[in-house]
Parts: C-alpha cells; sequence; structure tokens
C-alpha cells in the first residue's frame, strides 16, 4: 500500500511537471507564430526590380579621399564558418508602416555575431554607402549601395552579397523597419540614451518646428525617450556624417537590450504581442527557440562593436545613376572582419 501511495505521489508530479512544460512550451509557440516566416524570396526579383528612382540623397562624403577608377577586388579566401558562432544580418528596412514592401531599402544593416562557446555578443554595422557589386539580375555586374541591393533581390540578395564581399557565412537575416522600432521602444516604456549638445540641438529644433519640443524635452546628458524620438536619434547624421549614424543606431539597441533586463513579465508579453508581428526571418521555430536557450547566458555579456569599412581602407568611385559609392578595400576589410569574430583565421 505504502509503495502505490508513493507511486501515485510521484506519477502526479511528473504530470504536473509534464503539464507545466507543455504550458510553456505552449506559451511560447504561440507567441513565435506571430512572426512573419519567410521560406524564401517570394517575389521574382528578377523580373521586376529596377535601379531605385529616388535615391537617398548623396550619402557618401567623398571629399578628400582617393578615386577608384576600377572596382575594388573581391577576395578569393573561402567563407568562413564555424558551428558555435551564430551570425544573424539585422536588417532595418524604410518603410513606415506595419507592413513590409518589397522596394525597400535596407537603411541600416547590422551584424549580430553571437559565441555560444564565449557567450559573447559582437555587433558590426555595415556602411550603407558601400560600393558592391550587384550578383543577380538585369543589373548584375553594376555596383550599387549597399542599401540599395534590397530592392534588387530582397533580404537573400543581400545577405549573398555580405557573404561574397567579406568572405563571412551569414546564417540568417531578421528584418524589421521604422515601425518596428518605435513599437519595441514604446512597449518597454521608452529607453536611456546619453546625447550631446549637437545631438539635442539638432533634435530640438526639428521637434519644435512640429510642435513636439514639448514631448521631447531634451537636454544634453541622459534622456529617457519614446520610439519616434528613438527613431529620429538613430537616423540622425545631418550634424555629423553617416558613420556617427551607426554608432548611434548600436547605442540604440543596447539601450533597449537594457532596458529589457529590467522588464516584469507583464512587459514581456505585451511587448511580444506588439512587436513579433512586425518581423520578418528565414529562422524556423525552433531555429529561434534553440537560440532562446541560450540567452540566459548573454544577460551580462558585453557588447564589442565595430564598423566597416575600417578608417582608411577606402576611397571612392562611380557606381549606378552616377551615384557615389565607397570604393572598399574588400580583402582588407574581410580580414579585418573574420578576424574580429573569430579570431586569427587560417588562409585556404
Amino acid at each position: 500500500m505504502k509503495w502505490m501511495k508513493k507511486h501515485k505521489i510521484l506519477t502526479g508530479c511528473l504530470l504536473t511537471f509534464l503539464l507545466l512544460i507543455g504550458l510553456v512550451l505552449g506559451y511560447i509557440w504561440s507567441k513565435l507564430s506571430l512572426i512573419q516566416y519567410m521560406t524564401g524570396n517570394e517575389t521574382d526579383y528578377s523580373q521586376e526590380s529596377r535601379p531605385p528612382e529616388e535615391s537617398q540623397g548623396q550619402i557618401v562624403d567623398a571629399s578628400g579621399l582617393p578615386v577608384s577608377q576600377v572596382p575594388p577586388p573581391i577576395p578569393f579566401e573561402r567563407i568562413e564558418k564555424r558551428d558555435d558562432i551564430v551570425n544573424i544580418l539585422l536588417l532595418g528596412t524604410d518603410e513606415r508602416t506595419r507592413d513590409f514592401s518589397i522596394w525597400a531599402r535596407s537603411d541600416s544593416m547590422i551584424l549580430i555575431s553571437i559565441n555560444k562557446t564565449d557567450h559573447t555578443v559582437k555587433l558590426v554595422s555595415l556602411e550603407r554607402g558601400m560600393g558592391v557589386p550587384v550578383l543577380e539580375g538585369e543589373h548584375e555586374g553594376q555596383y550599387d549601395w549597399l542599401t540599395h541591393i534590397f530592392q534588387y533581390g530582397g533580404a537573400d540578395l543581400v545577405c549573398k552579397t555580405v557573404e561574397h564581399c567579406f568572405r563571412i557565412e551569414i546564417d540568417h537575416y531578421v528584418r524589421i523597419n521604422f515601425t518596428t522600432v518605435t513599437s519595441v521602444v514604446d512597449a518597454i516604456g521608452g529607453i536611456d540614451v546619453e546625447m550631446t549638445g549637437p545631438e539635442v540641438g539638432y533634435l530640438n529644433t526639428v521637434y519644435e518646428s512640429t510642435d513636439q519640443l514639448f514631448r521631447a524635452g531634451l537636454r544634453v546628458g541622459m534622456n529617457h525617450i519614446d520610439g519616434t524620438v528613438a527613431l529620429d536619434y538613430a537616423r540622425l547624421r545631418e550634424i555629423d556624417s553617416d558613420w556617427q549614424r551607426v554608432e548611434r543606431q548600436r547605442k540604440v539597441i543596447l539601450a533597449v537590450v537594457n532596458q529589457l533586463k529590467n522588464s516584469g513579465l507583464d512587459d514581456l508579453d505585451n511587448l511580444l504581442n506588439q512587436v513579433l508581428p512586425l518581423i520578418q526571418t528565414d529562422m524556423t521555430m525552433l531555429e529561434i527557440t534553440q537560440l532562446m536557450l541560450y540567452s540566459p547566458n548573454f544577460l551580462k555579456a558585453e557588447f564589442d562593436q565595430m564598423t566597416i569599412p575600417r578608417e582608411g581602407t577606402y576611397g571612392a568611385m562611380s557606381g549606378m545613376g552616377g551615384r557615389t559609392l565607397f570604393a572598399v578595400d574588400f580583402e582588407e576589410n574581410s580580414r579585418i572582419l573574420r578576424e574580429f569574430l573569430y579570431g586569427e583565421t587560417e588562409k585556404p
């Protein structure tokens, strides 16, 4: 009798444990199902692509740069890959709606490299004005800004281009847009960002002209800002250049991470409900779940950062539509990037 009683207790405990596990997995699965999963390019870009009729202004400051008459060579090293490192290309496209467009441009490109062995995360901003070859379609072989490549073949072609030029494997991509950014920041109650005098002066002037100064209230030093201000801050380049702009983008990402560390379960649930439908990715639910299992190891991780191309490793060249492009020394920047992500690499 005692044995049967113990057996029932153990069985009851086991069933309760399995039920809890099922509820947790069910909750996770229900949230992950909100994401837009992409199984490939749903659009035939080879038929529908066209050169961007409206450029983003002259985003490349070529003053004082050496001018290349021919495109720089692409390195021949093998594409670097390590099983314990996951490289995810974060693409921020330039829609201001909840819907994604095939004619968007990847306004921001940040490589997120996750080392599952060392429990480190590295962020690499890819300068959008880099001149890169169009690898597929009617414009194949011509050079254009990296930011325009999205219009020629979507996220898949952007990933392929980064792999081709820098010889590192891009495992996955995650696509967000301007609406995603504002929704994330607002859903977590805003973020804390330290601003300089020129940054505050410019943004306050913009908000004053649109009657938003009372809401922004920016000052030199630390500011608690909402999603609209965070987006404008991340896109700010008028006071300096695109190089400082990508640094601001990384600051916003890190500020979001810091805010998430202090968020409660209700806040996180609200965040997932609002933001996950505004994300596209080529990862599967299982792959995302596997990455989530590693997430506790990265809560206190330091985020190493850099921007490609490195200063002094690029000049200027002319590309499609007469646009001025950064003529990047791909061989040198490939070496720099591979060393940053993987340490010393061996050539074949």
